[in-house]
């Protein structure tokens, strides 16, 4: 048991020693979010239905929250390739997919690209993207091809353009990492984290199966793994005899550096163009106000009264700067006085009138502050007052409109002339007459009463 006991102690404390180098290494890593290369919903797509610096091919289909690389329809494909160059060295990938369809078994998959070249021809036999590619392309495989039972399953895949993709053994002995994982039809997105890092790839995946985004499982991390700078980032998707929606919900990328190392610094003509461009864009800002204010001069009546204040605010914040400026000579004064002087009495006697006169200069810019408040008070009241009285304005004009008709009315109503009814003559029966018929009314009904009661009896004795 002692030894069990060791054994357990020194496993614990290696598990706890690379905790403590994991989270170490995570807080030498700094980060920096390229916009370039990446979009995310709910604003995926411009105007012109397109992702910025993306391009989409195929059965492609981008939305405002997502991108459809392939629908679930039969012997398709889809692409979507990042249009922009990625200059860096180290990068991490965080992208969120959602792989669906009716059957029980789907096909055929989708794949993650980092290419040194995009093909013109955008299509191909490896998930809808060429065969034969410089670069990393990761999949996400859901055809058990080889009916080996492993599948649905992730793998990865580094080629120097010489090694051409075994779709029937399903990659088995070309990949560079593998694990089997289920991420089709689940409740939640799949979300998969991928990092290049001084020739380390990793790939953690989240399957889905909760909504909570940041339970991340190791798929797997290799070293020695040999990728160039100035790759171009893609996704890509098929479908064959058995289809799937194969959608992305996002593409982060991160470009990764310690935080020792230096950002690169623009250069000159970069930021000529950005001031340049900063300079147009507050030119137009400043046309489309004008505009506006020209096109809605109601809306700046309350703008335009307290304008008419600005002489008293700029008043008393050049009172304010002079304050500021004596106090500024005073406290001058004051060194100038200990250093020639050594006499205590006078130099805490300045001090004293330095603080009174500091006092004082506080007091004061307290009641400018109550002043201003109280004239914003006032601007304020004098706003609202001029809009009840529009309002009250209108009130009048409707209820004056209101009184002339009714005496257009009342005028019409006096020149007509009054039409008497005429009367219409009594052609009601009288009391008399209406007790005669109750009477034979009830007479007949008892004689019909009587027959019926007499017949039954006969044809009763009858039978």
């Amino acid at each position: 048991t002692l030894l069990y006991t060791i054994k357990f102690e020194a496993m614990f404390l290696l598990v706890l020693l690379l905790i403590g180098l994991g989270s170490s290494f995570e807080e030498e890593l700094h980060r920096r979010f390229e916009y370039k290369h990446s979009f995310k919903g709910p604003t995926l797509i411009d105007a012109a239905m397109k992702v910025p610096f993306w391009e989409a091919s195929g059965s492609c289909l981008p939305s405002s929250d997502s991108v459809r690389v392939t629908p679930s329809v039969r012997s398709r494909q889809g692409h979507l390739w990042n249009k922009i160059q990625y200059v860096g060295a180290h990068w991490e990938i965080e992208f969120s997919l959602k792989i669906s369809g009716k059957g029980k078994l789907g096909a055929d998959g989708m794949a993650f690209w980092y290419v040194q070249e995009v093909a013109e021809t955008k299509g191909g036999s490896v998930f809808g993207a060429q065969n034969n590619w410089k670069g990393l392309g990761i999949f996400f495989d859901s055809f058990d091809n080889d009916n080996k039972h492993d599948n649905p399953a992730v793998l990865a895949v580094v080629n120097d353009g010489t090694i051409s993709f075994d779709h029937g053994k399903d990659g088995k002995g070309q990949e560079t990492g593998r694990c089997v994982q289920g991420f089709r039809n689940r409740p939640h997105p799949t979300q998969a984290r991928v990092r290049y890092y001084q020739q380390t790839l990793s790939l953690e995946i989240n399957p889905g199966i909760t909504n909570r985004t940041e339970d991340f499982e190791l798929c797997f991390r290799k070293d020695n793994v040999k990728l160039s700078p100035g790759g171009f980032f893609g996704v890509s998707a098929a479908t064959g005899a058995l289809a799937d929606d194969h959608d992305v919900l996002k593409f982060l990328t991160y470009s990764l550096y310690e935080r020792t190392e230096q950002a690169v610094p623009k250069s000159d003509e970069a930021k000529k163009k950005m001031l340049d461009d900063y300079e147009k864009y507050d030119m137009k800002l400043e046309e489309k106000k004008k505009a506006y204010r020209e096109k809605n001069p109601d809306k700046f009546q309350i703008v335009d009264q307290e304008d008419d204040q600005s002489p008293f605010y700029n008043s008393l914040i050049d009172y304010q700067i002079k304050l500021g400026i004596k106090f500024d000579h005073l406290t001058d004064l004051v060194a100038k006085i200990g250093e020639v002087r050594s006499n205590d009495e006078g130099i805490s006697h300045v001090k004293r009138s330095i603080s009174d006169i500091q006092t004082t200069q506080n007091s004061m810019l307290a009641q400018i502050e109550s002043s201003g408040a109280q004239l914003q008070n006032v601007i304020a009241t004098m706003s609202n007052m001029q809009s009840k009285s529009a309002g009250t304005e209108k009130e009048l004009k409707t209820l004056s409109l209101a009184v002339g008709a009714a005496q257009t009315q009342l005028k019409e109503l006096q020149n007509k002339k009054t039409h008497v009814c005429p009367a219409v003559p009594d052609t009601g029966i009288s009391f008399v007459h209406l007790l005669c018929l109750v009477i034979i009314q009830t007479s007949v009904l008892i004689a019909y009463w009587v027959w019926r009661s007499r017949a039954e009896e006969a044809r009763k004795k009858f039978f």
